[in-house]
């Protein structure tokens, strides 16, 4: 007798626990800027910047794609490298000495180039000649990496044009270049806003250039949390470029959509983590610290850090990057940075009386 009472008793408890779970606040997954390694995923000492095997390292470590930079030899062939010179990136051929007076690119034919000069590494196997262009696309596209192209060259963005598609990206400050590149692309473009600390401004260049586009900029006063907001509910990109630590922290923080970075990392869901260590709900006093220092060296390795928190923090990864961060009312951070031959560790320590109400430790092995 009493069972349809019961069944709809049931079914109250299930409509009212529903509405509960609507209106409860939900905890976000955050979104983290997409990791772009600066002249490939070089290793000091041991993988060559501006190289093919910097992009294979790119898609070891879980980038989604490497910037690098394009200059023409005497002869007018296209050649990855940065510097005007090749003093400080390359070595010669025959003895492996180094280059004690100025060797100009512009002043050396491609034949010169690739005879005489090899890229600096301690590894003999990664010695290996300054690419042309279309090596490195063509690594790019091998490894199922993103290009960035930083290039005055027109004719390097035909050919990246030609081997992707639209899927590559022009980097250069100046909005004619940018123009030009939307006749025959609609890749991303990504254009030098200057001292110009307006986002309306930066905003109309973009629109004026049109198709997919963003600002990329070093100057990291310029990337405010609302100057960030603006550009990306505008349909923007908004591209932190090269910011040293501990400055790439906050510009997670301020929303920016691209990383550009020699060392930054940040949780990737390509790759299961070599182990996690979680802590919740842990209140320190000032000077109090939290710490984790694993026990095996790892030859390429990622560190990645996640927390909320309230309070001021000071953060050591691998002894090596330091990070002070505040958040006033609990809120989410983010830090992370690739490393080889190298033992993880990290360390917190209480600024003031700090609570810590998440803190996710991945550590990979790649």
């Amino acid at each position: 007798m009493n069972a349809p009472k019961t069944r709809k008793a049931g079914l109250l408890l299930m409509m009212a626990l529903a509405l509960f779970m609507s209106c409860s606040p939900k905890k976000e997954t955050p979104v983290y800027p997409t990791m772009i390694a600066h002249r490939g995923c070089w290793l000091k000492g041991l993988v060559p910047e501006n190289s093919v095997e910097a992009v294979r390292m790119a898609k070891r470590f879980g980038y989604t794609g490497i910037e690098c930079d394009v200059h023409y030899t005497k002869d007018s062939v296209m050649v990855i490298l940065h510097d005007k010179t090749l003093n400080r990136t390359a070595r010669r051929a025959a003895d492996y000495s180094k280059l004690e007076q100025p060797v100009k690119l512009s002043d050396i034919t491609f034949e010169e180039l690739r005879r005489d000069y090899v890229l600096e590494s301690s590894d003999p196997a990664l010695r290996t000649p300054i690419p042309t262009l279309e090596e490195l696309l063509s690594a790019c596209k091998e490894h199922g990496i993103l290009p960035m192209l930083h290039s005055s060259l027109p004719e390097s963005y035909k050919v990246a044009q030609q081997m992707f598609g639209d899927e590559w990206i022009c980097f250069h400050g100046s909005d004619s270049l940018h123009k030009l590149v939307r006749t025959f692309s609609n890749c991303l473009t990504l254009l030098d806003p200057g001292t110009d600390k307006s986002a309306e401004n930066a905003i109309e260049r973009l629109k004026r250039i049109g198709g997919r586009a963003g600002v990329s900029t070093m100057k990291r006063e310029l990337l405010t949390q609302p100057y960030c907001q603006a550009l990306r509910e505008a349909g923007f990109e908004v591209q932190a470029s090269i910011f040293p630590c501990p400055h790439e922290a906050q510009a997670t923080r301020n929303g920016v959509s691209i990383q550009l970075s020699d060392f930054c990392l940040m949780p990737n869901n390509k790759f299961q983590p070599w182990e996690t260590w979680e802590a919740e709900n842990t209140a320190l006093l000032p000077q109090d610290k939290l710490e984790k220092l694993w026990t095996e060296s790892i030859d390429y390795g990622g560190l990645t850090l996640e927390l909320d928190f309230k309070g001021t923090i000071e953060i050591k990864l691998n002894n090596e990057n330091t990070y002070t961060l505040t958040q006033e009312e609990y809120g989410h951070d983010c830090i992370g940075l690739r490393f080889h031959h190298s033992v993880p560790s990290f360390q917190i320590e209480a600024k003031d009386s700090t609570d810590l109400k998440y803190v996710k430790s991945n550590v990979y092995k790649f």
